[in-house]
């Protein structure tokens, strides 16, 4: 007799690069049929800032702004500031390689994210020999190198940043979001651009060069377990610390009824687990989405 519920069946889509997971009842039984399978979408950051108020109040407006929006989105930062000798520094709040979803974004291909940003400091952190910037500075980034496969957007998003080109910040405070774009990559292999910052006022000489890395995010694969308690299991593997989304649908007719039902940041190890009941479900379809 088969197990009541089984995820042993795998099916490919290639168009999509969906997998499913089929979990079957057992014979002669009116036990639910679950059916998982992936899909990517995700969603840039934007942000405005006011322009009527005082220099004072529209700098502690935009570090009050930059402050809340990253705690609010989460965003994945840089925050740029010198030391006490003058020099510019860049702290990178994110681990390496950094997962950049399936790109939203018309005419861009690949993946690519617009919520990476850097920003100017706000506060000084005298015990990490980390202050604020002048507002007499003038900063742009230049791009140094960069690994086949990878691109930055120009300021204008107009083209593909070459090799020497700058990239525009402007005097601080300033909260930039350049669009980072893997156009070709394999997920788990690690893309990198090297960059510095330069003042084009020489009020601080140039940062050393750092290093960006980033990775495709890669489709989430769905296994379904019976719980034995009118519970399912539904565990997902994806890319580290990526956020996915389940959906669930009751049909697949016209494409399905498809309803989130919860969003999780997958673990270290990429994977994540939903539990649902089965409770009321004749039939219950799963889906995970990459946001």
């Amino acid at each position: 007799m088969r197990s009541p519920l089984r995820a042993d069946e795998t099916t490919q889509n290639r168009e999509h690069s969906n997998t499913f997971a089929r979990g079957r009842g057992a014979q002669g039984t009116a036990r639910p049929t679950f059916i998982a399978f992936d899909t990517g979408e995700g969603g840039p950051f934007a942000g405005t800032a006011p322009f009527w108020l005082s220099a004072f109040g529209r700098n502690l407006l935009l570090a009050i702004a930059f402050l809340v929006a990253s705690l609010a989105w989460g965003e994945d930062e840089m925050e740029v500031g010198r030391n006490a000798s003058g020099q510019l520094v860049v702290q990178i709040e994110f681990e390496q390689p950094l997962v950049l979803p399936v790109s939203v974004f018309p005419g861009i291909s690949g993946y690519a994210t617009g919520e990476v940003g850097l920003h100017s400091a706000l506060f000084d952190d005298p015990g990490n020999d980390f202050f604020q910037l002048s507002p007499a500075a003038d900063f742009r980034f230049i791009l140094l190198a960069k690994d086949s496969g990878i691109e930055v957007w120009n300021d204008t998003g107009s083209s593909y940043m070459n090799v020497g080109e700058s990239f525009y910040f402007g005097p601080p405070p300033f909260d930039t979001h350049p669009v980072w774009n893997i156009t070709t990559g394999t997920p788990t292999n690690a893309y990198s651009l090297t960059l510095k910052l330069h003042d084009v006022n020489a009020v601080y000489p140039d940062s050393a060069s750092f290093v960006l890395s980033f990775t495709p995010i890669a489709p989430a694969q769905l296994k379904i377990k019976d719980n034995g308690d009118n519970t399912v299991s539904v565990f997902l593997e994806g890319s580290p610390r990526a956020e996915y989304a389940v959906q669930v649908a009751t049909t697949l007719a016209g494409g399905g009824d498809w309803v989130g039902v919860a969003t999780n940041t997958t673990s270290s190890d990429g994977t994540w687990t939903f539990i649902e009941t089965k409770a009321g479900h004749i039939s219950r379809y799963f889906r995970s989405v990459n946001r």
